[in-house]
């Protein structure tokens, strides 16, 4: 009998390490809240890091349901690159260059012009603090916050109160040795 109640309490601890809680968001942020946010607009900077190099520019997004701008640009406005894109098809501009390269998805055309992508697709839900409901993610270990999904790390390094709510301020969003940083100075919704 004790061997049983012993089974059986081991296997109860064994089950409930499965279901490990989940770092506590920030005091103030509210998921529903921001997966309501279809329409906004942030702007900040990105660090760009490669295993032997990195880059950083300033960010401006600009979200209007499925419709979006990116603006990256270098440091006093140099250089830079513009994607603009829908449900439909997505465009991407680089400074300096008159060609406008298109593509249906904004991960391929990243990938195949600047050797690396961000899943824009998935990335709009994460720079509000959330996962894409469409795919599967899992909860980062505590004390982070934050969760793995289509093969990223997204990690939430520090929240602030912009725009009426609770949204991020700093996030980290790693897919092997690709390291983005984003900084977010300011949010409109």
């Amino acid at each position: 009998m004790k061997r049983l109640l012993a089974l059986t309490l081991s296997l109860a601890l064994a089950g409930c390490s499965q279901f490990a809680r989940q770092p506590a968001p920030p005091q103030g942020f509210n998921p529903a809240s921001a997966a309501q946010l279809h329409s906004w607009q942030a702007e900040g900077r990105i660090g760009i890091r490669m295993a032997s190099e990195s880059h950083s520019a300033n960010l401006d997004w600009w979200q209007q349901q499925d419709e979006y701008r990116i603006a990256l640009t270098g440091p006093l406005g140099q250089g830079g690159l513009r994607i603009e894109g829908d449900n439909t098809g997505v465009s991407l501009r680089q400074s300096g260059d008159d060609q406008v390269y298109r593509a249906s998805s904004p991960e391929a055309l990243m990938q195949k012009l600047l050797g690396w992508h961000l899943p824009l697709s998935q990335a709009r839900f994460w720079i509000r603090g959330l996962a894409d409901p469409k795919f599967p993610s899992t909860p980062l270990a505590d004390p982070a916050i934050g969760f793995t999904q289509a093969g990223w790390r997204v990690e939430y390094m520090r929240f602030s109160t912009q725009a009426g709510q609770t949204l991020p301020e700093k996030l980290r969003l790693q897919h092997e040795d690709l390291r983005l940083t984003v900084i977010l100075s300011r949010w409109e919704t």
